[in-house]
């Protein structure tokens, strides 16, 4: 073997050293076994079916309760839990965004909600009168896309967005002078008794007003646009406590329990 080459194997073989020596100490951090899931009523079966399916796995999973729609993000944000089944997509990114956070949804994503006008007073579009007052929700996101379901409907016209949401100020014809009042997203259905008409998810007209959520006025077209499902913090949303919750809540047994339960509320995804 000559000089030169056997150089080279010395310096390989000195690289290869360096390599494992700095790698000593440096093990991969440990798989995280101690779950906190965050929910509000409406969501908490989808977390006990996640803590049914991890326990036999070795995972100590807690479900904790909110009792607002922002509280559950905040404190995944914070890192007091580790996951939430609450908000849509959308919600998500304009959460992030406002609050610096790096909240993601696993995919595959799991349902979606069906949104709506609903009136306890008026059985036709047609039939809201001048002055009429709806309840909307007032979160950005869900106030933008209240906005276009106005606009869809015919109720409103837009001007065009200035920013990544549409808000009150860019109405731009309201012929029949709607007032629009807003209210947190769980609230609006509350209201339907003193209004004209609403802008709720069916699941908060069935639970919270007590009405058939298949009688509306007028579906929102951008439904499936507005996906839900299990969200993390961006380090956790490949973890493999996160993708066997989505096995656990995409299995047949979970997704017919989801049906039976939610009765059309809801949607699951295919």
């Amino acid at each position: 073997m000559s000089k030169r080459c056997a150089g080279i194997i010395v310096v390989f073989l000195l690289f290869a050293f360096v390599l494992t020596m700095a790698g000593c100490g440096q093990s991969p951090a440990p798989e995280k076994k101690n779950l906190k899931l965050g929910c509000m009523p409406w969501s908490e079966p989808m977390l006990q079916w996640i803590k049914e399916g991890l326990t036999p796995l070795g995972y100590n999973v807690e479900v904790i309760m909110f009792d607002a729609n922002q509280l559950p993000a905040v404190a995944l944000k914070d890192g007091s839990i580790d996951g939430i089944i609450q908000n849509h997509k959308p919600w998500i990114i304009t959460f992030n965004k406002e609050n610096k956070a790096n909240l993601e949804m696993v995919e595959p994503y799991y349902f979606y909600s069906f949104f709506a006008i609903y009136s306890a007073k008026y059985k036709k579009l047609e039939e809201i009168p001048q002055n009429a007052t709806f309840t909307i929700p007032g979160d950005p996101t869900n106030l933008s896309r209240s906005l276009i379901i106005l606009k869809e409907a015919g109720l409103i016209t837009l001007k065009e967005k200035t920013g990544p949401f549409y808000t009150l100020l860019d109405i731009k014809d309201n012929p029949k002078k709607i007032k629009l009042v807003e209210a947190e997203i769980t609230q609006t259905a509350r209201s339907i008794q003193d209004v004209d008409a609403i802008i709720a998810t069916a699941y908060f007209m069935a639970e919270t007003a007590k009405a058939d959520p298949k009688v509306f006025l007028f579906e929102d077209p951008q439904n499936k646009d507005f996906p839900l499902g299990l969200v993390v913090r961006h380090e956790d949303v490949n973890s493999a406590w996160a993708k066997e919750s989505m096995k656990i809540l995409r299995s047949e047994k979970n997704r017919a329990r989801f049906n039976e339960l939610y009765k059309g509320k809801y949607t699951l995804i295919d």
